[in-house]
């Protein structure tokens, strides 16, 4: 009986403690921070990339797709570089908790890096490949 006593009033003291840990996190603290899965590929079908690849021929338009989590309201950029540096971005609105966007160039030979960056400018994600 001793015993049973001990664990509730362990268990107590955990619940009662429950809200100031709840309290303890800084104002406008988000339960998942935002990310982007990011995908280059020949095409989107169904939301999903298809002709995934991280080399494609020289003229081949090439579809960036990307996944994005935790940004729900804001805007991402597609931020398009070739050998590191910009040649192109686009401005995607985001719209739901776990939601898919993608940009779309035709490219000349390179070296190409796609970033998606959140509104606060931090990249989510990111994918490399090359044309030749």
């Amino acid at each position: 009986m001793k015993r049973l006593w001990s664990s509730l009033f362990v268990l107590a003291a955990v619940v009662a403690a429950a809200p100031v840990v709840a309290l303890a996190q800084p104002a406008g603290a988000t339960a998942t921070a935002a990310a982007a899965e990011v995908k280059a590929g020949t095409g989107v079908e169904n939301k999903e990339s298809v002709g995934t690849a991280s080399e494609f021929a020289a003229g081949t338009k090439i579809w960036v797709w990307s996944r994005v989590t935790g940004a729900t309201g804001t805007t991402v950029r597609h931020v398009w570089k070739k050998d590191g540096a910009q040649i192109w971005q686009a401005k995607l609105a985001v719209k739901s908790k776990r939601w898919v966007t993608h940009s779309r160039r035709q490219l000349k030979a390179g070296s190409y890096t796609v970033e998606v960056v959140g509104a606060d400018d931090a990249v989510l994600g990111s994918v490399s490949f090359t044309v030749k």
